[in-house]
């Protein structure tokens, strides 16, 4: 039975005592609002470059330069962070992030096609370069936080990724009617304003920040970064951002298929209730995870989410043979499997992140948490790719089957990272 020494802080059991927690509301406000912009940054790239091209193909190439630097600068921009601190580093990123958006914005308003073209794909790259990582700046100040019951970290990551799931709905939304409204450069715009706002905000709250260099919450170690840098290179580590990869491998290619589906059943508009299902299954399912905690070990709640992912998208290609299936039963397949699908993916990112948390020090754990974002990123491109091209040659059905594979791969994964490490006491509640 777990005593509570005197005096302490309660351990927060609810979203609200979370958020009650000194500074935990107004750090969280910030970094989601800043998130919002950085979910639209993409879309209202699209809309910039289309809308003063009319060229989807010069806009994919800004969105796809814009997508790799962020990937790969990513994680060096929060090494950076690690080893200055948030407050220190986080002005001169958005700074550096302001002047790349509003240069994409002036070369494509202005200036001769082709000479503007290449200059907007580089200052684009400029600009995912120098995107904020606010969610693992944010991530990083609840492990402060929450130092003494580190058990709720499951909790504080389920909001996050809460938090994400919302940006990546409202964000797209947002910059798509700026658009609508004939000024190509409003969604970029506002996009940048969101951004600026939250980050800004984020970096002159020093009370929850994380010290700067080698702040370590475990037993003390040598005074170089070196060491726990070399962290980062070990198995468990290395084989959380493999799986985040695998996931990002789902995410990039699920909407190729629930567009697939849509167009099967009818088009566009036979699609979007499909997205809705994923979509709202999974800020059902971040939601839900964060209300209790859990006593099976975090990387084995991973495992039984990758296999129920599987499933989820198993019933989502078992729906294809319409001349095997009833359109009632075929329909409950593929909802069901969507939502399946959409529920558990939270159960992935958060005990990822947790675990990550406990296998690399504090020191490097901002840049460890940017990998695995990365990592999704870049798993996300090879997605849509590599989906879109199996849906192209057999189908939606076969286009799920392929997320099958991606699932088991993403559960014999994690299984090899459990394997490598024992249960953790702090990740046991009672």
């Amino acid at each position: 039975m777990t005593t509570r020494t005197p005096g302490a802080p309660q351990r927060p059991q609810s979203y609200r005592q979370l958020l009650a927690l000194p500074g935990a509301a107004a750090f969280f406000a910030a970094a989601s609002t800043g998130r919002v912009g950085v979910a639209a940054t993409g879309l209202g790239l699209v809309w910039l470059v289309h809308g003063t091209s009319g060229s989807f193909g010069a806009a994919g190439a800004t969105v796809a330069a814009f997508a790799v630097a962020e990937a790969l600068a990513g994680p060096q921009v929060a090494r950076a962070v690690d080893r200055w601190g948030q407050t220190a580093v986080l002005p001169g990123v958005l700074a550096v992030h302001a002047a790349a958006v509003v240069a994409v914005v002036a070369l494509a308003t202005a200036g001769a096609p082709g000479a503007r073209g290449a200059a907007v794909v580089v200052a684009a790259a400029a600009a995912g370069a120098s995107a904020p990582q606010l969610g693992a700046l944010s991530a990083v100040r609840w492990t402060v936080l929450l130092h003494d019951h580190r058990e709720d970290l499951p909790r504080a990551f389920a909001l996050e990724s809460l938090a994400n799931a919302v940006a990546f709905l409202v964000g797209p939304v947002l910059v798509s009617a700026l658009a609508a409204r004939g000024a190509p450069w409003a969604g970029s715009a506002a996009a940048l304003a969101v951004v600026l706002g939250g980050g800004a905000l984020l970096s002159l709250q020093r009370r929850t920040a994380p010290a700067a260099g080698a702040g370590r919450r475990r037993p003390p170690g040598p005074s170089s970064a070196a060491p726990a840098r070399r962290s980062l290179a070990r198995p468990v580590p290395l084989l959380l951002v493999a799986a985040s990869c695998l996931l990002g491998v789902h995410f990039g290619g699920l909407p190729i298929v629930t567009a697939a589906w849509g167009d099967v059943l009818g088009g566009p508009a036979s699609a979007a209730p499909l997205v809705a299902v994923s979509s709202g299954a999974g800020l059902l399912g971040a939601w839900v995870f964060g209300l209790r905690s859990w006593r099976t070990p975090p990387l084995v709640q991973v495992v039984v989410a990758a296999g129920s992912l599987a499933v989820g998208c198993g019933a989502a290609a078992l729906a294809a043979p319409a001349e095997r299936v009833s359109g009632t039963a075929s329909s409950a397949l593929l909802v069901g499997g969507l939502a399946l699908a959409g529920v558990v993916v939270p159960v992935v990112v958060v005990q990822v992140g947790v675990v990550l948390e406990r296998e690399v020090p504090r020191a490097v754990l901002t840049e460890a948490l940017a990998w695995t974002s990365s990592a999704s990123a870049a798993g996300s491109a090879v997605g849509a790719v590599a989906v879109g091209r199996v849906v192209d040659a057999a189908g939606a059905g076969a286009g799920a089957s392929a997320l099958v594979v991606v699932a088991v791969l993403l559960a014999g994964v994690v299984s090899g990272a459990q394997a490598q490490r024992p249960c953790h006491p702090s990740e046991r509640h009672h």
